[in-house]
């Protein structure tokens, strides 16, 4: 099934306009990027969207909204840089952080059959709440060279993290934890960008990230969990998911303290034997 989506949407939540049975969006223009679904079933949904770079996307959504069946692609054109790139979009519809019994090893088998199809140089995970704790998962079962998360959690298990309360409507579903922390998961080859938000209420999952050299850990003031809106709203949304893509570390370092006033956290300290 094919359908269009609007270039100019890149609402960080969702794509607005929902087609009825693709969660895409289904607004027409002159600009369109070809989005097709590929998987459909009560433990995955994926959306392709072929490009023309060296570079794959893999873009893991959030729990979207609560009156939808299920999160629809998110990021459509930062994601895509205005239809360059190529990008699998992936949603887990259960909003259980990766821990739905099946879902992990169909995520990997449906990435390598979309890798085997563009053979990119290199691939980029990204994604926002729910969405950006998964990209930090990939890794750990698929080869991803950046990882750009925002406003991730550490973990939503009531046992590692029992004075956040959010999501409790999903995360209570969640029957067996197979992935308990996203420091279960962290790699050494893996860059990470991870932006989170100065507001108290983020500081439960915030402050318990790990900070490994090849992971750069911003935090912005003025800011709850809307990280990718407050970006947006700053006009620069779109420029910062770019150079983490790239890899352009030291440029990102510039842009986020000149527009977002953001600070970026020191790594933690090697352990001397």
């Amino acid at each position: 099934m094919s359908v269009r989506c609007l270039l100019a949407l890149d609402n960080p939540m969702a794509v607005s306009h929902l087609c009825q049975n693709t969660g895409v969006g289904e607004q027409v223009s002159s600009d369109q990027l070809d989005i097709r679904q590929r998987c459909n079933n009560s433990l995955l949904r994926s959306w392709e969207h072929y490009g023309r770079s060296d570079t794959l996307v893999l873009c893991f959504t959030g729990i979207g909204r609560v009156d939808q069946d299920c999160p629809p692609p998110e990021f459509v054109r930062s994601a895509t840089a205005g239809g360059r790139h190529h990008v699998l979009f992936l949603s887990d519809p259960n909003r259980s952080w990766l821990n739905e019994p099946g879902l992990v090893p169909l995520m990997q088998e449906e990435i390598a059959r979309f890798r085997q199809a563009c053979n990119p140089r290199r691939v980029v995970a990204m994604g926002h709440s729910m969405g950006g704790f998964s990209a930090l998962v990939a890794p750990s079962y698929t080869t991803v060279h950046q990882v750009l998360a925002f406003a991730p959690q550490y973990s939503v298990h009531p046992d590692l993290v029992p004075d956040d309360h959010r999501w409790s409507n999903y995360r209570t579903r969640i029957k067996t934890f197979t992935i308990h922390s996203i420091a279960d998961h962290l790699n050494s080859q893996t860059s990470y960008c991870v932006i989170h938000g100065r507001h108290g209420r983020e500081a439960p999952q915030r402050d318990r990230f790990p900070r490994p050299p090849n992971l750069r850990h911003y935090v912005m003031p003025r800011t709850n969990h809307n990280v990718p809106q407050r970006l947006k709203a700053l006009g620069c949304l779109p420029e910062v998911t770019a150079l983490a893509i790239e890899g352009r570390a030291r440029k990102l370092l510039m842009l986020m303290k000149a527009r977002a006033n953001a600070s970026l956290r020191p790594a933690e300290a090697r352990e001397t034997p």
